[in-house]
Formats: structure tokens, sequence, C-alpha cells
């Protein structure tokens, strides 16, 4: 006892624990609360000559914050240059609608002051259907041999001219009446030398009256290349290349009714351009023709006008680009899975829910693929490279993780 109290009682911190020495704490506290060497063991504050040593480096600030302006200037150029590509689209689509409204070279080369030309304005292609909604009008080229105006525009350039279509024009045989052939030599005009092939048919539309005059047409569309699945309609999307046709004739409306005969006077317009666009969609004449020939077998004077239909190529860009997006994500999430299951490094997953993940790209690649522009209904040849055989990795993926 009296040992014992020749010593003063030594206090405890935490209770019933001992005092833990100055050589225990720095071994063993330090590296529990992640202390350095340098900074105080009572405080936990750097020791003076550890600040002395970040204050003599100026640099330190910017090498914290050199990783941040790499990642703002790297998104910057992104930015720019998506809004650079987005700007080409656009400028390609401005392109597209003036070779439009210069019509065909073949055309546009022939073209003289006078001249009738049908213009076309794209209103809707609906590929479902196969079918394109063009409205017409009919304009004629100015004294510069360039410039369309809209017939009607003035009182000399007014006059009435019915127009057909998908007809054959032949020679006129039927004979004229003393009445109207006193008529027309009064007007001071030749008799009547071709006619529509069905004497009976009514035109589809009366234009040159006045400039609004219009009338619609729908053209059908059909596989522009043969044995090629990568431009066939819908299925080779965005690739596929589709065709039309149509055949358009003409008749002076005043003329046949001073000779007294239906459908006569008749005559091909001299060709046709297209003005507009349609969304998603490249739409242009490819060529025209007016097949006028009076040799030994007449094959008919008619303006026939062939189309091709195309996705522009930002519905291309952003089709390929969906796909390799696609495919990285599936990649990505199929090395994780494979590391995680058969190389057992879970280690790798530890900041990471890979279930989640898969689960979320199992919704996102359809709907990906749903807001593609102009998409058609599913199983196109594009859902076969790159939407298909995403879903069936992830979902091996999904099952694997769960």
């Amino acid at each position: 006892m009296n040992s014992m109290q020749s010593y003063p009682m030594q206090p405890t911190w935490p209770p019933h624990q001992p005092l833990a020495t100055t050589e225990e704490f720095t071994q063993s506290d330090v590296r529990m609360h992640h202390f350095s060497l340098d900074d105080d063991v009572e405080t936990g504050f750097p020791t003076s000559s550890k600040r002395q040593r970040q204050m003599s480096n100026p640099h330190r600030p910017f090498i914290k914050a050199w990783p941040r302006i790499i990642y703002v200037v790297v998104g910057l150029v992104l930015i720019i240059i998506w809004i650079g590509v987005m700007l080409i689209f656009a400028r390609e689509e401005v392109k597209a609608q003036q070779r439009n409204l210069r019509g065909d070279p073949q055309s546009r080369l022939y073209r003289t002051a006078n001249q009738l030309v049908m213009k076309g304005t794209l209103k809707n292609f609906d590929p479902v259907a196969r079918s394109l909604t063009v409205s017409w009008s009919l304009t004629y080229v100015d004294a510069d041999n360039k410039t369309l105006r809209s017939l009607g525009d003035t009182e000399d350039t007014s006059f009435a001219v019915n127009i057909y279509r998908d007809v054959k024009v032949v020679f006129e045989r039927r004979p004229l009446t003393p009445e109207a052939n006193q008529t027309i030599q009064e007007l001071g005009i030749f008799p009547p030398m071709l006619r529509i092939d069905n004497a009976t048919l009514a035109p589809i539309g009366v234009l040159g009256l006045h400039t609004w005059d219009s009338l619609d047409t729908s053209i059908d569309f059909t596989q522009a290349v043969e044995d090629n699945p990568w431009k066939q309609p819908l299925f080779g999307y965005p690739f596929d290349v589709w065709a039309g046709s149509i055949v358009f004739a003409a008749s002076d409306r005043e003329y046949a009714d001073a000779a007294n005969l239906t459908n006569t006077y008749a005559f091909p317009p001299d060709g046709a351009v297209l003005a507009d666009s349609t969304l998603n969609w490249r739409i242009r004449v490819q060529r025209s023709n007016v097949t006028c020939g009076y040799g030994d077998e007449f094959e008919g004077c008619e303006l026939h006008l062939y189309f091709t239909g195309k996705r522009p190529l930002l519905v291309k860009f952003a089709a390929i680009l969906a796909v390799i997006v696609n495919w990285t994500s599936t990649i990505g999430i199929f090395l994780l899975t494979c590391e995680a299951v058969i190389m057992h490094r879970f280690h790798i997953l530890s900041e990471t829910d890979i279930l989640a993940v898969c689960l979320t790209a199992l919704f996102a690649l359809p709907s990906v693929r749903a807001i593609l522009p102009g998409a058609p209904d599913f199983g196109a040849i594009l859902d076969l490279i790159g939407v298909i055989p995403n879903i069936i990795l992830i979902s091996v993926c999904t099952t694997m993780m769960a």
C-alpha cells in the first residue's frame, strides 16, 4: 500500500484504457486518421516547416487546377466541332435546294426564252406508302434564258394550259369542221398536229391563267438499285435509294376550243425544276427527257421526269454515330462483366453498379434507335448490325451479373 501511494495516480483516456504514447500514436493513429508526419501530433495542423514548403511553391494552385482547364477546353472544342458539322449539313441542304431550282444539266443547257417549265414544290414523301406528293405550277423562261417567272403574271403571259399525266401524244387525224377551219384561219394558227392519245381524258388541272394556279400529283417510288440490300428501300436505311417517274403532256385550251376538238394541240413542257425540300430526304429530278421525234416511227412527244430519293448526309451521319456509340457501350459493359465474372476481379466494380448499367443500357439502345431521323420500322439492316446484337450481349451480361 505504501509503495502504491508513493506514486501519483495516472489519468486514463479514454476511460479504463491506458494513454497512448507518442510513438504508438504516430505509428497507428496517424495512419488511421491520414495525418502527415509533418503535421502536429496534438493539433493535426501542418507544422511551420510544412507550411514554408507549401508557400515556397507558387505554382501549386495552378497544378491543382490544370485538369479542370483541360476538361473545359476539350468540352469547348467538342461543342465547336459539333456546331461546325451541323453548319456543314445546313449548307449542304441549301446547295441541294439550289441544284433543284436550276434543274438537271441537260434541260438547263438548252433552256431558251419563252420556254414553258414545270415547277414542282416538294410537299411530302411517305416511305411507308412509297409516294411523293408534289405541287406543280407552270413557269416560263425570261429573256435572260435563266430566270423562271410564273405564268399569268402579266396579261400577255396569261393563257389556259391543260395538263395531263402518264399519257402518250399521238398524231391528230380527226378532221376539222368547216366552221372550225375558218376559225383557226381567222386566228392565224396552224391546224392541230398532235393530240392526247385518249381523246376523252379529262386533264388533271389547268395552269397558266393565274400565278397561284397549281395542281398536286402523287408519284410512286420503287427500288432504284436491284440486287443490293444496302440500297433497298427502308431495309437499307440510311443508304437506301428510291426511284420514281412521271410523264407530263399539255395542250392549249384556247386553240383546242377554236378547233372544236378535245385534247388537241398537244405539246410537252420543256423541262421541270423542284423547289423546297422534304425533311430527312433528298429528292431531285435526276433526268428529264422530251421524247419528240418525227422519224419513221413516232414515239410520242411528252416530258418524262425521273426522280431519285436518298437520305441526306445528316441522316447517314446520325445513324453511323448511333451504331458507333452502341457498340462502344456494349463492348465496355461486356469487358467489365468478363473481368468481374470470369477473371474474378471484383475490385474494378467497387465504384460501379454494373447491374444498373446493364439494365439502363437495355432500355437506352432501343430509345437511341427510335430517335434517329427518318428511321423506318424495326427490322432494317441497321438493326441487324447495331441494335439486335448489342441487346443480346447486354442481356447476357445482365444475367451473369444478376
